[in-house]
């Protein structure tokens, strides 16, 4: 009986410390965004630009503390195919930044996002500036039909910035 009293208090304890790792995490991984803005773009110089587009500013699932600009492109290199932020691409600072493909458009809440099939592609190298990601896993066929592309903060499950090809 002393057991299950002992486990009965302890849970507000138990709910306090998950919330002290969820505050943890978000502090460590903002620290971790605003450190890697400094570091110098990643261009793939000489890439051959298949498609090009822009993040949308205006999205519904967007607000002040989830939001992306900027252009992205498509491009090929040496017969691999690659995502390309570009230099004027930022996306707000958030602790758990990913990259995702999709062959469904128009990905704008995060319930489009939910609804849809994503394929990550790897966490955001940095939230500002340029950079560049692999698309080495997917066949062609996948690659001819990708639609989107979408930033997700994947801690927190939040929209940031998506867009249409």
């Amino acid at each position: 009986m002393k057991q299950i009293f002992a486990v009965i208090l302890s849970l507000p304890l138990l709910a306090h410390a998950g919330l002290f790792d969820d505050i943890k995490t978000a502090v460590t991984g903002h620290i971790a965004d605003f450190q890697s803005r400094s570091q110098p773009d990643q261009v793939l110089e000489g890439a051959t630009v298949v498609r090009s587009t822009a993040f949308r500013t205006d999205d519904p699932g967007q607000d002040v503390l989830h939001s992306g600009q900027g252009g992205v492109s498509l491009v090929q290199q040496d017969g691999m195919t690659y995502i390309q932020l570009h230099a004027d691409v930022e996306i707000v600072l958030a602790p758990d930044l990913y990259l995702y493909v999709s062959d469904a458009g128009g990905i704008n809440t995060e319930a489009r996002f939910n609804e849809t099939d994503q394929i990550e592609i790897a966490p955001l190298v940095k939230g500002k500036g340029a950079s560049y990601y692999s698309l080495g896993e997917l066949t062609d066929e996948q690659i001819a039909g990708l639609a989107s592309v979408t930033v997700w903060c994947k801690q927190f499950g939040e929209f940031m910035a998506s867009a249409d090809w």
